[in-house]
């Protein structure tokens, strides 16, 4: 199992967001403050959790981890907020998928630190405001647009994770071999890195699946070699560009069902059989960033390059059409 980076400097990527979370954890620590709530935008498995938590190590403060779905009644985030103490982190994932209504809790507690509950019914009831621990509330969320728009103004720092390039995963899957008790040829990691989409969950995932596929035959090797991977990734239909089933559907659906483009990304994601989220996460960035398909104001469309991969599919595989 990969252990988690602990501080910035085992972080890898993301320079530009770790240079400015230094200088926001240095200055907190020398007025001995809170950090200011914060809110990473990004899709899943980018880091932003681990961010999250690197922040709190770094300040030595506790930190809680919850996740939108589980805060969706105003009696639950009241008894989150009221069991903070003085300088906690709590991490809110997924955070777009509360109600609206517990959004517009969380934003008045993120201001003034202060709880207003409605105790009573009817014209009896009268409203009591508890006070608050100052805490820091750091949220995640990969659609920013779902929360409300006093909720994101409530956040001091917003950063915006990018997508990781093949370097970068190339040195995290090494990094995790080695953590492991085994290494990888220099070919074999840029390999399972150009599999990974940028996303170095899916680079780690790819890595236990090659260690159990090689080592499961063989307990005594300490190494996985370019030849592992080349036989790992013809079970999984993975080609040389790192790709695999499902992208070729994609591509293959754009070209087929919607002659190339324009096409909305919900159209072609379900004519894809994959879910749209999935697909704007995933599959499509990838796409995007090797140049096969492109995005226009009216829609998707598959670029001269995406045709020319499908024309050496097609030669390689005429059962794909």
């Amino acid at each position: 199992m990969h252990k988690r980076p602990s501080s910035l400097s085992e972080f890898i990527g993301q320079s530009r967001i770790k240079k400015e979370l230094e200088v926001y954890i240095l200055s907190v620590k020398k007025r001995n403050d809170i950090f200011p709530h914060t809110f990473f935008i990004g899709a899943p498995g980018l880091g932003k959790t681990t961010l999250a938590r690197i922040i709190a190590f770094e300040l030595g403060r506790d930190f809680k981890v919850t996740s939108g779905p589980v805060l969706d009644r105003n009696g639950v985030i009241a008894a989150l907020l009221t069991s903070l103490k003085e300088g906690d982190v709590l991490f809110i994932d997924e955070i777009h998928r509360m109600p609206k209504s517990c959004q517009e809790i969380l934003y008045t507690a993120m201001e003034d630190f202060a709880l207003d509950l409605f105790i009573g019914k009817g014209n009896t009831g009268k409203t009591v405001r508890l006070k608050l621990p100052k805490f820091t509330l750091i949220a995640a969320t990969n659609k920013p647009n779902l929360c409300l728009a006093p909720l994101r103004d409530r956040f001091v720092l917003t950063f915006k994770l990018d997508y990781y390039t093949d370097d970068e995963l190339k040195e995290i899957i090494k990094s995790a071999a080695k953590e492991q008790g085994f290494t990888l040829e220099d070919e074999a990691s840029l390999k399972l890195a150009k599999a990974a989409k940028g996303i170095p969950r899916q680079g780690l995932n790819l890595l236990s699946r090659v260690k159990e596929f090689v080592f499961s035959k063989n307990k005594k090797r300490k190494v996985i070699t370019n030849e592992d991977v080349i036989k790992f990734f013809k079970l999984l239909e993975i080609d040389d560009w790192g790709l695999g089933p499902e992208d070729r559907r994609c591509l293959i659906t754009l070209y087929k069902e919607f002659k190339g483009g324009p096409v909305g990304i919900e159209s072609l994601a379900l004519s894809s059989n994959i879910s749209p989220e999935e697909m704007e996460s995933m599959y499509e960035p990838a796409l995007i960033r090797l140049g096969f398909i492109a995005r226009t104001k009216r829609g998707r469309i598959l670029t001269q390059k995406g045709l020319k991969y499908l024309e050496r599919q097609i030669f390689n595989n005429k059962d794909l059409f």
